[in-house]
């Protein structure tokens, strides 16, 4: 399990959490390769953005995965 720290970009929440990126790129639409120390990591020249939805404001926000 990989977490991942969020945190929400609108001013006026600015709320902290955790993901399971592991969890997120097993739907199979991300472009990932596990790095010699075991995390995930993108293949070179991919950049990967999900949809993520804020568990404090409830809105909507494109987050890096990293």
């Amino acid at each position: 399990m990989s977490l991942e720290t969020v945190k929400c970009p609108y001013p006026n929440c600015g709320y902290i959490y955790r993901i399971d990126i592991e969890r997120v790129l097993e739907d199979g639409h991300a472009v990932a390769v596990r790095g010699p120390n075991g995390k995930v990591n993108l293949m070179p020249g991919k950049e990967m953005y999900i949809d993520l939805k804020c568990p404090n404001c409830n809105k909507e926000f494109e987050w890096q995965v990293k």
